[in-house]
């Protein structure tokens, strides 16, 4: 994963996961929630490296 594209598709994809765990459980503070806003965190962060480097 190193293009823009790539990166804002995974970001996307994420973000829809947390949404659909969010919205089926009670409970905000699930490991899976966690897990993937984790991941999320470390797409953002690749994301704006990549974006610096372009401009």
């Amino acid at each position: 994963m190193g293009k823009v594209e790539d990166v804002e598709e995974k970001m996307t994809s994420l973000k829809k996961q947390m949404h659909k765990l969010l919205h089926k459980n009670d409970f905000i503070i699930t490991t899976e929630i966690i897990d993937i806003s984790q991941e999320l965190d470390e797409v953002i962060y690749l994301y704006h490296k990549i974006k610096n480097k372009i401009n």
